[in-house]
């Protein structure tokens, strides 16, 4: 694997921590999800709550989706941990 490659890797992986603790939407923001390999990728919505994972492990958002795509449809409630997204 090149140096180049090896680095990018680490800066996405600094980024992504960096985002989950800095990062903390309230009822009302709007948010997308922003992690490729979900199914949901590429997902917008408004947040309608955000509950905290077991044994302080990060927080999950609740947002109500205002947009459609292949797996997921305009007025969906869908949950994600907030490492996946990003405020718009």
């Amino acid at each position: 694997m090149s140096i180049h490659k090896i680095r990018s890797m680490i800066r996405s992986i600094l980024n992504e921590v960096y985002q989950s603790h800095t990062f903390e939407p309230v009822r009302g923001d709007h948010v997308q999800n922003v992690n490729p390999g979900c199914k949901h990728f590429e997902s917008q919505g408004i947040v309608v709550g955000l509950d905290d994972l077991p044994r302080g492990a990060g927080k999950v958002v609740k947002y109500i989706c205002t947009n459609s795509g292949p797996t997921w449809a305009v007025g969906d409630l869908l949950e994600k941990s907030l490492d996946q997204l990003e405020p718009m």
